[in-house]
């Protein structure tokens, strides 16, 4: 046993003397800003690092959809159900003109769904409004919210 820890403490060494190896040389990647009577910023940044960063703000540019929340007031199949969607949203409009409403079709389904929200809790104000005159409305998770609505 002894021997184990012998050999153990003999090969970690190495690594904690390198880990305190201190340099006074500047990598040529270190960013500087000096501003008179604020302190000094040092960035030391991996080459591939701002490939990465344009990188991702390019794919968030060309993704102009975010999850989201939406508030959902109807949800119906059949052969009255675009019908009754219809009616919903127009009651909508009339009552809260300003509010954005949104109404699709995904097989066998209408959907009427009101406002963009970035959570759960901007969405509550508008849903206890809602539950008045419409008391089977709920909060719903939505992938097709523009970044432009929220």
């Amino acid at each position: 046993m002894l021997k184990q820890f012998l050999f153990f403490i003999f090969c970690t060494i190495p690594f904690i003397v390198a880990g305190q190896i201190v340099t006074n040389e500047l990598p040529s990647d270190i960013v500087q800003q000096n501003v008179p009577g604020e302190g000094r910023i040092i960035i030391h940044e991996e080459e591939g690092i701002s490939f990465l960063l344009d990188t991702h703000i390019g794919m968030n540019k060309s993704h102009s959809y975010v999850d989201g929340y939406r508030i959902q007031l109807y949800s119906g199949s059949g052969q009255k159900a675009k019908h009754e969607a219809m009616n919903v949203k127009s009651e909508l409009l009339e009552l809260f003109p300003d509010e954005p409403v949104y109404m699709s079709f995904t097989a066998p389904f209408w959907v009427v769904r009101v406002g963009n929200y970035r959570n759960k809790y901007e969405a509550l104000g508008l849903l206890n409004k809602l539950r008045k005159d419409f008391p089977n409305s709920y909060i719903v998770k939505d992938g097709n919210i523009k970044m432009d609505d929220l």
